[in-house]
């Protein structure tokens, strides 16, 4: 950074604050700066009010969110009061949306540890850095520990914690929440805190909670929890580059720091036709839309699970690619004789890692039992359909999608599942994808497809109803859905 260059605001745009009677937060930016570790001032407030202490020595503030526009460093300090309060014996865990997110912020802080002897010294001996995918966690000898998860509905479910990061907080639903924040009821120092970081949601974000903390803050109810945001409160002419950039130094703590001018005029050229969008994005700015309404009714699907699902009956399959082709979710539904259909998420694989040819071994090894095998998604499904050729899978055993079929499907589903007409395991994996999924208009005649943050498990389960539904083909034999 250039000394002479201009900076961001580094004071909230608008913040709810109480009082505190000392904090540690000065002592930290120390602590880590003798490791080479720079905070902005904005990260410096953060650490602490992190940090702030009442006069019985509690935390001043059990929960405290922030909102910032996106590349601000926005979990930044928490990277760092994670480690000082694992190293001080506390219980903390780091949760995300994105597995990609939790695995990032893991590699920093395993980085940060083994670089620096003091606290590498200070882990555990044996098992002091876990990285099993998905289950990653730094372990002191002291007891404290970070742990990472990417976030379910059921996944902390069981675990005790002292201090909890919700980052992407603005994907937070109460479901999860649900899962979350019992997990401190019973923390070791009877002094829990949870701590938000976040963007403003965009139109089609599921999340509730960061959403219902901005709305509270502002309306004067948030009672003890504190919020600080950076934001704008309309969406600006963009067309007026100078007045624009006024508002990124307002709004945007890391201008002059880790963004550049350039960059941001850039953005504003490129945002010309999406002023909201850049808004939202860029400025911070918190938009008047009502929350999206799931495709499929969760009270519905909730009827629908089963623990005692059917076990003969006629079988189909599913396989529907992400639009990318990098991952594949893979589906079954069973119709028993005189009974209502069965459906369940077999897999959901990185096609990337683990290769097409996998799901072409499992949709040949099952010829004999499904009635079909549906396949659908441009990038990847006629690779698969050649691959099956290849092998000799009968021509009839599988069906290639197309719009037509896939809003069928689609469509077969929602009421399916309306009508309770339908049965499913209480998969977390699936519960989560189907409470998310939106409805996505598929052409200009009303017809619909899922969307959200991860649709394809509903897609396959959906297409695999459809194939069990319509398919004429009989393997000749009763089927077993494994």
């Amino acid at each position: 950074m250039n000394s002479s260059a201009r900076l961001g605001r580094q004071t909230p745009t608008f913040e709810v604050v109480g009082e505190f009677a000392r904090s540690a937060g000065a002592k930290l930016v120390a602590l880590f700066g003798q490791y080479g570790v720079r905070f902005y001032p904005s990260q410096q407030r953060e650490l602490d009010l992190f940090a702030a202490r009442d006069e019985d020595g509690r935390f001043a503030c059990k929960t405290i969110s922030i909102s910032k526009p996106r590349q601000n460093g926005k979990s930044y300090a928490c990277r760092y009061y994670a480690i000082s309060m694992a190293a001080k014996g506390l219980a903390v865990l780091y949760s995300a949306h994105n597995g990609g997110t939790a695995h990032k912020m893991y590699k920093h802080i395993e980085d940060f540890v083994t670089a620096h002897v003091d606290f590498e010294k200070r882990l555990k001996k044996v098992g002091g850095l876990y990285r099993a995918p998905g289950k990653e966690g730094v372990y002191f000898a002291n007891g404290g520990m970070v742990e990472f998860q990417t976030r379910t509905n059921a996944g902390s479910r069981g675990s005790t914690y002292d201090v909890i990061i919700i980052d992407e907080a603005q994907e937070l639903t109460y479901d999860q929440l649900d899962s979350i924040k019992p997990t401190t009821l019973a923390s070791e120092s009877g002094d829990p805190q949870m701590i938000y970081v976040g963007t403003p949601p965009g139109p089609r974000c599921p999340g509730e909670v960061f959403a219902d903390q901005h709305k509270a803050a502002h309306e004067g109810n948030a009672g003890s929890a504190w919020w600080m945001e950076w934001s704008v409160g309309r969406v600006p002419d963009i067309h007026d580059r100078q007045a624009v950039m006024e508002l990124a130094y307002e709004t945007n703590p890391a201008m002059g720091y880790r963004i550049r001018e350039d960059v941001m005029l850039d953005a504003i050229d490129s945002y010309q036709n999406k002023p909201d969008s850049f808004a939202r994005e860029y400025l911070g700015w918190w938009s008047p839309v009502a929350k999206v309404s799931a495709a499929i009714d969760a009270d519905a699907w909730a009827d629908c699970a089963t623990d005692d699902p059917p076990q003969d009956g006629r079988v189909a399959f599913a396989v529907k690619f992400s639009v990318d082709g990098m991952f594949a979710s893979v589906a079954a539904c069973l119709i028993p004789s005189g009974g209502v259909p069965h459906v369940e998420l077999v897999d959901y694989c990185n096609v990337a890692v683990e290769g097409i040819d996998k799901l072409a071994e499992f949709a040949y090894q099952r010829r004999g039992k499904a009635s079909v095998t549906v396949i659908d998604g441009k990038a990847g499904a006629e690779d698969l359909a050649a691959r099956l050729d290849a092998m000799g899978m009968p021509r009839k055993a599988y069906v290639l999608t197309g719009p037509r079929e896939y809003v069928a499907a689609a469509s077969m589903l929602v009421n399916s599942v309306r009508e309770r007409g339908i049965t499913h395991f209480n998969d977390a994996t699936l519960n989560d994808c189907v409470k998310t999924s939106t409805k996505r208009p598929v052409g200009n005649n009303g017809a619909f497809g899922f969307g959200g943050d991860l649709p394809e498990p509903v897609d396959a389960v959906a297409l695999a109803l459809w194939g069990a539904r319509t398919s004429k083909r009989d393997p000749n034999r009763k089927a077993v859905i494994w």
